[in-house]
């Protein structure tokens, strides 16, 4: 479904009511981009509203992935962590290389 987000497809809009997700902007240390989390039956992503508006697109990019990946349904140990880090950048770079 985020490569139909990506090819124009469905819209942003479209994209997260489907899946029932909610994306905030707030204010975050510079070193946090975004993250996401399940809070009851919403999935909660939130940006940093300080980036600029590329980053802040691949950031919502990374963190759609992460859901589409089934990361948030995982326990996640600390030293998996970056395994699944990379594995959301990976993906994002494979679906935008596809355009």
């Amino acid at each position: 479904m985020l490569a139909s987000l990506l090819k124009g497809e469905i819209t942003q809009e479209e994209y997260t009511s489907s899946n029932n997700i909610n994306v905030k902007l707030v204010k975050m240390p510079c070193y946090l981009h975004g993250l996401i989390f399940k809070r009851r039956e919403e999935t909660l992503i939130v940006i940093n509203k300080e980036l600029p508006y590329e980053k802040a697109k691949l950031a919502l990019l990374h963190e759609f992935a992460h859901f589409e990946l089934h990361h948030l349904d995982e326990f996640i140990f600390e030293y998996k962590r970056e395994d699944l880090e990379d594995e959301a950048d990976r993906y994002v770079e494979f679906l935008l290389d596809k355009e």
